[in-house]
């Protein structure tokens, strides 16, 4: 898979937006029903998925992150930050695909055990802390130029006219983490 970096250009990020704006981006009722989903989404694919659910790695490492990115993790620019993209798949085919964010710093502290996941999901880590603070949620529809598209759209034989997403902004510990989720075209309406 090519991994594609991030760079500065607010054409290439999508235009996110809170829950109360979500409708001026027009997703449909099914649609909407997902991202505003509060659940853990892992355990909403395992039980739609009447064929073996797994999570495939796409890649893990440090690097540069979007500018939106850095806004909402409060970081400055030029900060890295642990990257990890995923694949979820139900049988065969991939529904979801999930980019997180953990900043340097918090990796020294309590999101250490988070890079060593393998191929398990964070999902099931994070909405079994105790811990665990979801804030900022923000939904985006996005488009062919995006770079999040462009890296979703990578397994997709058929790449579509556009994907929805949603990222959450969660603490652990006071520690912050972005996770970016993609919904794919065999994400079940």
């Amino acid at each position: 898979m090519r991994i594609i970096r991030y760079m500065n250009l607010p054409d290439r990020e999508p235009h996110w937006v809170t829950e109360n704006r979500l409708s001026l981006l027009n997703p449909d009722n099914q649609m909407r029903r997902h991202l505003v989903h509060s659940g853990s989404l892992t355990r909403k694919i395992v039980q739609s998925c009447s064929s073996q659910f797994r999570v495939d790695v796409v890649m893990q490492k440090f690097s540069a992150i979007n500018h939106s990115e850095r806004q909402l993790l409060g970081l400055r620019s030029g900060s890295t930050a642990n990257v990890r993209s995923v694949l979820l798949y139900c049988g065969e085919h991939p529904w979801v695909f999930a980019h997180t964010v953990i900043p340097h710093y918090a990796l020294k502290r309590s999101l250490r055990r988070l890079t060593q996941l393998g191929n398990r999901s964070l999902g099931a880590v994070l909405h079994s802390s105790r811990v665990m603070e979801r804030s900022t949620v923000e939904y985006a529809e996005l488009l062919p130029q995006h770079l999040l598209f462009q890296e979703a759209a990578e397994c997709l034989n058929r790449k579509p006219a556009s994907l929805w997403g949603r990222r959450i902004l969660y603490q652990i510990d006071g520690d912050p983490l972005l996770v970016n989720e993609i919904f794919l075209p065999r994400f079940p309406n």
